[in-house]
């Protein structure tokens, strides 16, 4: 009989710390989830106001970037491409804003997708875009920065001739 007791103790604590620990992992990794998400919030919140020092931060030096019309970039390219001096045909209508995001941690890494949406006036004509992207984070010297990109077309059938650029 005391050993009955001896073992339902042991797999009662065994249990308790194995749930503690799943606890723990649960809780970093939806930390890093939400860290991921303000920092994709950044992205979108930077794009908007073309805050090349705020791009540059959370851009990794080795950044590449796939555009939607498929183009190749770097880091220095991606930031003077979204954060140049505005073109004066261009005139924001829309804030640049991200849906449906979707994050996966996986360690020192996170891949992160979402629907980037924005509208603006290109000589004197509305443009809306609606665009798929993939970002992928790695965690560099403490800090998570975006070391890769995708965007896909624009899913509007709206075509007109305008910049890619949401700020030109």
């Amino acid at each position: 009989m005391k050993i009955k007791i001896i073992i339902l103790l042991i797999l009662a604590v065994s249990s308790t710390a194995l749930g503690q620990t799943k606890d723990k992992e649960s809780k970093r990794r939806n930390g890093t989830e939400q860290q991921i998400i303000a920092l994709n919030k950044l992205w979108a919140d930077s794009i908007t106001k073309a805050d090349a020092a705020a791009l540059n931060n959370l851009f990794a030096d080795e950044m590449i970037v796939t555009a939607g019309n498929g183009d190749i970039r770097n880091k220095s390219q991606e930031i003077k491409n979204a954060a140049s001096d505005p073109d004066p045909n261009f005139v924001w209508t829309n804030p640049f804003i991200t849906e449906d995001v979707r994050v996966k941690v996986y360690k020192e890494a996170a891949l992160v997708t979402g629907l980037a949406k924005w509208g603006f006036k290109y000589k004197e004509q509305q443009v809306n875009q609606e665009r798929r992207y993939t970002h992928m984070y790695v965690k560099q010297q403490g800090k998570w920065r975006i070391i890769a990109q995708q965007i896909s077309l624009n899913l509007y059938a709206n075509k007109i001739s305008a910049p890619a650029n949401p700020n030109r």
